[in-house]
């Protein structure tokens, strides 16, 4: 319980460094960070601006982010 409490202090930090990217037709906008070590992060956050979804990608996995990205960006906005 107590990583889990470091890791979504975390993401709210992370959070606040992201930049959003596009706001999706429900009023969702999306952000995107990448921290030092290159590591790709997304965030979900809601018509108020509060996160209501954090995550991030593995390097070989970034190329699919940016791809989904992609696709919500043509579909959803």
């Amino acid at each position: 319980m107590f990583n889990f409490l470091i890791q979504r202090k975390k993401e709210k930090v992370d959070f606040k460094s992201a930049n959003p990217i596009m706001r999706l037709r429900d009023g969702i906008a999306v952000r995107t960070w990448k921290n030092l070590a290159g590591v790709d992060h997304v965030f979900l956050a809601d018509a108020n601006d509060r996160m209501v979804y954090g995550g991030d990608v593995g390097w070989i996995h970034s190329q699919g982010l940016n791809q989904a990205i992609a696709r919500t960006r043509r579909d959803f906005t």
